[in-house]
């Protein structure tokens, strides 16, 4: 397995757009993240929908844009509004939002009194889980420009010969994997300590519980796309970056989600990105990785279903003789 891991990375010349990713691209953003998470989320954008003469309240942490007609619901999910606060006429107010409950309590309780309700600092999301929410949507769909070994080997019979040496196709996975991990761990811890030594960025974490916490995530990036480059031979790329970024959007990791259909509650909730996130979160408000046993359990489970059901899939294919 050793000569297959070398074989990936003698490659890279071959592939050099994914050597300017995963060094270049990639860092950049992970900076841009680190940047925005200093001022994202810093105050609520608030769409304020009335054709009355309502007083509206003044907050520093409240931007209001009063209008006739409610924007698109797009606006929420871009971030472009935090929520929608309607008024009848009866004066009561309609609060609408993607975020969790205790945002949209905070909106209602200022436009009912004007004063915002103190936070519970230990309920409140950081900079530090605002850039692993940021990173792992790029790590999701970097992944695949990692793996894009894998499906070449296959379309140019180099898979096929490979098997005909004593290597198995879970060991190629594993190798393929390996090479994946590699490619996204590095450079992504690098441009993150770099940031925070060099230039003293906040982070939110230490370095050593922020290594941890780069494992479970490029862990789980790692298996996804070795799971979708094994049940997918075209359009690889455009489907995972599809399912990355919506459920990540469900998962909470631009901002905290929660939608007013239990039907996508219990979706977000079964995501992998939602354990990920609410531990981050407590862990940087101080609890101990002991506390989430069972969300690490519950990731890893994750990890390693589809790890095994692209080698599954990979093996069905080749016994059909797809491969």
């Amino acid at each position: 397995m050793l000569s297959l891991i070398k074989n990936k990375f003698l490659r890279i010349p071959e592939k050099l757009h994914i050597l300017i990713i995963a060094v270049i691209v990639m860092p950049l953003f992970i900076g841009a993240a680190i940047f925005f998470s200093g001022h994202f989320m810093t105050s609520y954008k608030i769409a304020f929908i009335t054709d009355q003469a309502v007083s509206i309240p003044e907050n520093e942490a409240m931007r209001i844009n009063k209008m006739n007609e409610a924007p698109t619901a797009s606006s929420l999910a871009m971030g472009e509004y935090n929520a929608f606060v309607e008024t009848n006429k009866n004066g009561e107010f309609t609060v609408t939002t993607l975020n969790d409950e205790s945002d949209k309590k905070a909106i209602q309780t200022f436009f009912e009194t004007g004063k915002l309700p103190e936070i519970n600092k230990t309920e409140q999301r950081g900079t530090g889980t605002n850039i692993l929410g940021f990173v792992l949507v790029v790590a999701l769909m970097q992944g695949v420009a990692l793996t894009t070994f894998y499906p070449d080997d296959r379309n140019n019979a180099t898979f096929k010969r490979i098997l005909t040496s004593p290597a198995e196709s879970k060991q190629y996975l594993a190798a393929q994997g390996i090479f994946t991990f590699i490619g996204l761990y590095v450079p992504t811890f690098t441009a993150i300590a770099i940031t925070k030594i060099i230039f003293g960025a906040e982070i939110g974490f230490g370095l050593g519980t922020l290594a941890i916490l780069l494992v479970i995530l490029t862990s789980l990036a790692t298996a996804f796309s070795l799971f979708m480059a094994s049940i997918m031979n075209r359009n690889i790329s455009l489907a995972t970056s599809g399912i990355s970024i919506v459920t990540c959007i469900m998962a909470g990791c631009f901002f905290s989600f929660t939608g007013d259909s239990e039907v996508l509650d219990v979706i977000s909730n079964i995501l992998p990105q939602k354990a990920f996130m609410a531990m981050s979160q407590t862990v940087e408000n101080g609890a101990s990785f002991q506390e989430f046993a069972g969300a690490l359990s519950y990731i890893f489970l994750w990890i390693i279903v589809l790890g095994v059901a692209g080698n599954v899939v990979t093996k069905r294919k080749i016994k059909k003789g797809v491969y």
